[in-house]
């Protein structure tokens, strides 16, 4: 592998074994995952299983193919009862987490903070007019990172490895990485390594798991320096890299259009006492403001 390209934090970098044809993603996160999980001051044990879902999203959007995005939605009946992130193909990451104030967290496992549910994982393409697809599977194993291997061995049949990392930094801030390894086909639908070529992925996931959580984490060793060391003898082929940065979707205007979709009777409900209506974004905690003399207006304009 030879690059000389810099790749910066906040980034997923793509790459190719080309000895088996195998792809992966490698994902940094710094102040894009600090400022996600600091802006809602999570408890820690709520805050890295959030921080794992943006990873995860963060990585396994690298395979968009479309202009959409791809998102995680956990649904539990524990003390956590929603989390969600999604990462669009331009590189936009958000995430959320919703739970109860004042719970007690047995332990970090996902089964105790979300107790029995879901995971649902969601390709978004009606923004251009296409479609939604879905998946479901339950929550099975001890990390959102067990629940997605179970997912993609029983929804989809993908050999897929994975190996994530969080951590605080020295100065509080949180920081993340994670690499993903999957048997894909290629863009001619051709399998990258021969089925009963178990011998190369085995290979694979061997030198996966001798990765340690600084080195995905770094910053002390580059990207393509670590996957140079995990996989040189694979042959690492790399591919520019997709920026990545918080950024969430919410406008006056997208909740508008929430406000034209309740009945008046619903819009009467949700007035304050001098008329107003205010909404908060649950990803980035800002609020928008519609006072009384706009609501009018904005449910009777058309709906497109």
């Amino acid at each position: 592998m030879s690059s000389a390209e810099h790749v910066p934090i906040d980034s997923s970098r793509p790459f190719q074994l080309d000895r088996t044809g195998l792809r992966g993603r490698f994902v940094r996160l710094g102040p894009a995952i600090d400022e996600i999980l600091e802006r809602h001051a999570y408890p820690d044990p709520i805050a890295r299983s959030l921080g794992e879902l943006v990873l995860l999203a963060s990585a396994l959007a690298g395979e968009l193919k479309f202009d959409g995005s791809f998102s995680l939605q956990v649904r539990g009946k524990g003390p956590v009862t929603l989390m969600v992130a999604d990462c669009t193909n331009q590189g936009a990451i958000r995430g959320y987490a919703s739970f109860e104030q004042g719970a007690d967290f047995p332990s970090e496992e996902i089964g105790d903070l979300c107790g029995d549910g879901l995971l649902a994982v969601t390709l978004d393409q009606s923004a251009v007019g296409g479609e939604t697809q879905q998946g479901i599977v339950e929550l099975e194993g001890a990390s959102l990172t067990d629940c997605m291997l179970t997912y993609f061995q029983r929804s989809q049949q993908v050999r897929t490895g994975m190996r994530f990392a969080l951590k605080r930094d020295i100065d509080g801030s949180w920081q993340g990485g994670g690499i993903v390894v999957q048997a894909l086909p290629d863009e001619g639908g051709n399998a990258p390594i021969d089925i009963t070529d178990e011998d190369g992925w085995r290979r694979a996931m061997v030198l996966l798991g001798t990765v340690t959580d600084d080195e995905l984490i770094g910053p002390a060793l580059d990207v393509d320096t670590v996957l140079h060391r995990l996989f040189h003898e694979e042959i690492v082929r790399v591919y520019p890299p997709l920026q990545l940065a918080h950024g969430c979707r919410c406008s006056a205007e997208r909740f508008a259009a929430v406000i034209r979709g309740f009945s008046a009777e619903e819009v009467s409900d949700m007035q304050q006492q001098d008329g107003s209506i205010t909404a908060t974004c649950q990803f980035c905690n800002r609020t928008y403001r519609f006072e009384a003399d706009s609501i009018g207006s904005i449910r009777h304009q058309t709906r497109h």
